[in-house]
């Protein structure tokens, strides 16, 4: 074996051994691959091979993973799941700030949010709607939303956008909801006008609906 085949094999102990360190500080959350992928797209040097050394280890420390390289892992994780935690906060804060500006519980925003982006700001669906709500385009401009993907901007467009439908609506949820997925006008041009209806609205549709009022509140 030569030295470039021992160097393959100890980085393969060494990131064995980092993965298995952040799985007992992070868990099996959602987190846990972002985290690892980030780590791992820092160690990276200029012709993509891993290097410890862009975490700011020494050999010795790369290659055992002993005290001071284990306090230099924790400190990225922290440094990643603090950022990851921030755009939790975000989120929260927005979401408490549009229920109380357009009276909808916070709660029925939340469930919208997550089915729609599991809560992330940069998703696109590949029909063009955008952010935590899932605007599309013209719908965000309707509602003011100059940026789709900041959270507060997108997290009141979104509130404004389901207000603006449940008073439409006479505060059915359901109808609400309907026009939030399938837009007005083929609620309309389907002749939906009561929840009794809503089997006529195309499937995703009725699926958004169905989950929404199913787990909100829960």
């Amino acid at each position: 074996m030569n030295i470039d085949d021992n160097k393959k094999v100890e980085q393969f102990y060494q990131m064995q051994l980092m993965t298995q360190m952040f799985k007992e500080a992070m868990g099996d959350s959602p987190a846990f691959e972002i985290v690892m992928q980030s780590i791992t797209e820092a160690m990276m040097d200029s012709n993509g091979n891993i290097d410890f050394a862009n975490l700011g280890l020494t050999d010795e420390q790369g290659q055992s993973l002993g005290y001071g390289g284990q306090e230099r892992v924790t400190a990225a994780i922290k440094d990643i799941s603090s950022s990851m935690k921030s755009d939790d906060a975000r989120i929260e804060e927005a979401v408490e700030k549009a229920s109380k500006k357009y009276g909808i519980d916070k709660e029925l925003i939340n469930t919208i949010i997550y089915h729609e982006s599991r809560f992330k700001p940069n998703v696109t669906s590949s029909a063009g709607a955008m952010g935590l709500m899932q605007l599309m385009p013209g719908t965000a401009k309707a509602m003011g939303v100059e940026n789709p993907y900041e959270i507060e901007d997108n997290v009141m467009g979104g509130t404004k956008l389901l207000k603006n439908l449940l008073d439409t609506y006479g505060n059915s949820k359901e109808l609400a909801l309907a026009g939030y997925s399938a837009g007005t006008g083929t609620v309309e041009k389907l002749g939906v006008k009561s929840k009794e209806d809503i089997h006529k609205l195309p499937y995703e549709s009725r699926e958004f609906i169905q989950y929404v009022m199913k787990n909100y509140g829960k």
